[in-house]
This record gives structure tokens, C-alpha cells and sequence, in this order.
């Protein structure tokens, strides 16, 4: 092996922004949220700040990336549910999917929480659209048309069960979830009593 094939072996890879994400949430279980710059992140994941905001651009944009991948891995586990059940079943365990992928990082969601949503509007704001989005993904993943007035009215009555059950679980420390999973098929219920708000629906319908 001559001395350039080992000088390419030894290059670090660059960080991924699967990685960027990682480290930000770790940062924002040990720093106050406020305090973490861009420049700190890229820091920690060996990036100048100019390469880090080549994947993000704040770090609004990195939890925004967080809740995306969030998104995936519920998409990814909902892949094997059975058509048989009901959609508010259906629904019930795309959300638990939800919780149960965001369980790794409760420590810095809770961190990032607590020192964003009484202070920055803006972020509030993003974080609002963000699960409004992700709702939208969960109607569609039972192929529920959310891309309609009807389909509008959808989102925000699941996101009102979804961040109703976000806040219990923020502090349930049960290992099962349970309090979670209370209040979240309480939830379901009404709505799907309110005028029967999810009927029955095809999968893979167009959106």
C-alpha cells in the first residue's frame, strides 16, 4: 500500500446529517438550547460552520430534518399493519409508532421544549407546521385524502389528539407508555365519533 492509497484510507468520512441531528439533540441534553450555535454543532460533528449549512441552515432546520426522520421510521414500521383493522386502530398505532420513535430522544425534546415554546414564537410556530405535516403523513399512510378542505379539517382534529397525547407523554415515565396510550385512544374516540371524521378508507388512495 503506497503512502496516497493510505492518506484516503485514513480521511474521515463527513458527517451525514443523520449524524448532525444525533449530535445536536445530545448537545441539547447537556447545553441550554439558546445557547447551542451552529458554529458549536459543527464543532462537534468535525465540519467547518460553512459545510454544516450546507444540510441545515439553522437550527430550526436540524429539527425540522429530526421530525422528518421521525416521520420515516414511523412510514417504515407501518409497513406490515393489517388492513383489517379499523382506521382508528390503524391510527393508534401509527401515533404509538410515533412515540415509540421519539422515546430515544425524550431527554433532549424535552430539553429543546422547554427553553423554545414559552420564549420563540417562530419556533413554535415551525413546530406547529411540522406536526401538522406529519399528521398529514399518517392520514396518508391509510390513504385518507388530506389534501382537501375536508381533508384540512382531519389534520388539525388528529394533531389536537396527537399534542394532547405529547404533552402526557413528555412526562410518562411508565415503560409501557400507558398514560400515553390512555389519552391517545380517548382522543381517537371522540373524534371518530364526530361525525364520523375517518371512515373507512382504501389504501394508497390518491391525496
Amino acid at each position: 500500500m503506497d503512502i496516497c492509497d493510505m492518506a484516503r484510507k485514513a480521511k474521515p468520512k463527513k458527517a451525514t446529517p443523520d449524524k448532525i441531528i444525533a449530535a445536536t439533540l445530545k448537545m441539547a441534553t447537556t447545553h441550554p438550547w439558546p445557547e447551542i450555535s451552529l458554529d458549536d454543532i459543527a464543532e462537534a460533528v468535525k465540519l467547518k460552520p460553512s459545510e454544516l449549512k450546507q444540510h441545515f441552515a439553522s437550527k430550526l432546520a436540524i429539527l425540522d430534518g429530526f421530525n422528518r426522520q421521525i416521520d420515516e421510521q414511523v412510514a417504515a414500521a407501518f409497513g406490515d399493519a393489517s388492513e383489517n383493522e379499523s382506521v382508528r386502530d390503524q391510527l393508534f398505532d401509527i401515533l404509538m409508532s410515533r412515540f415509540d420513535a421519539l422515546q430515544p430522544q425524550k431527554k433532549a425534546v424535552k430539553a429543546i421544549l422547554r427553553k423554545t415554546v414559552p420564549f420563540d414564537p417562530k419556533a413554535s410556530l415551525c413546530g406547529l407546521g411540522a406536526v401538522m405535516r406529519s399528521m398529514g403523513s399518517a392520514l396518508n399512510l391509510l390513504g385518507i385524502r388530506s389534501k382537501t378542505p375536508l381533508g384540512c379539517i382531519k389534520i388539525r382534529a388528529l394533531a389536537a389528539v396527537y399534542l394532547r397525547s405529547f404533552k402526557i407523554w413528555l412526562e410518562d415515565e411508565s415503560a409501557d407508555m400507558a398514560k400515553t396510550m390512555v389519552i391517545l385512544d380517548d382522543g381517537l374516540a371522540k373524534i371518530e365519533n364526530l361525525a364520523q371524521i375517518f371512515p373507512r378508507s382504501k389504501k394508497n388512495q390518491p391525496t
